[in-house]
């Protein structure tokens, strides 16, 4: 048996699907909370890729920049990279909107929410709790247009990656050691 080794490339690529494909069961059988959970691990795995070589450690200043760059930006998302990063805080660690940066104002407290083919009451229902919502000063986000803009963010990410051969020699010099790829293979 000749076992190939996937490329670095490969292996980005397989795991954006992985991710992808996770979240996406996740949302269709109506699992939000364990959704978002990984796509902000997610977010964080990718942006850990762009930097430099000589960082070990990653940080939320990469998971801002990589959100800037390729969710908010091209997106129809009416966020902030720090609403963001205070949400994936809260989320990651308590479970809840809270976190550090929203209680020092630097970010906004996200609710999530979703909708599935609503009626007109169902309609009408959901923009009165989303003025309620956005009254008491938090920001409404609906899970499925967060989502979209991740998986564009990521295809996004990965052009870049062909395009630029500086985020390319950073994101496989970095890509081998975060994703195992000889862990990858074994798993196939």
């Amino acid at each position: 048996m000749d076992l190939k080794h996937p490329t670095p490339q490969e292996a980005i690529v397989a795991r954006f699907n992985d991710f992808s494909l996770s979240m996406k069961l996740l949302l269709d059988n109506r699992h939000t909370l364990p959704a978002l959970i990984l796509l902000f691990s997610a977010v964080d795995a990718f942006a850990s890729l762009m930097r430099p070589e000589t960082e070990d450690d990653t940080n939320g200043s990469h998971f801002e920049k990589w959100v800037e760059n390729y969710m908010i930006g091209p997106s129809r998302l009416t966020i902030t990279s720090d609403d963001l990063w205070g949400a994936r805080c809260g989320l990651l660690h308590t479970h809840s909107p809270s976190s550090k940066h929203s209680r020092l104002t630097k970010a906004r407290e996200i609710a999530y929410y979703r909708e599935h083919e609503p009626t007109a009451d169902m309609r009408r229902t959901l923009e009165f709790t989303l003025k309620s919502v956005r009254m008491r000063g938090k920001l409404p986000v609906n899970v499925d247009v967060l989502y979209g803009a991740f998986a564009d963010g990521v295809r996004r990410f990965l052009a870049d990656i062909h395009r630029d051969p500086g985020l390319e020699k950073r994101a496989l010099h970095h890509s081998s050691k975060l994703f195992g790829v000889l862990n990858y293979v074994a798993n196939r």
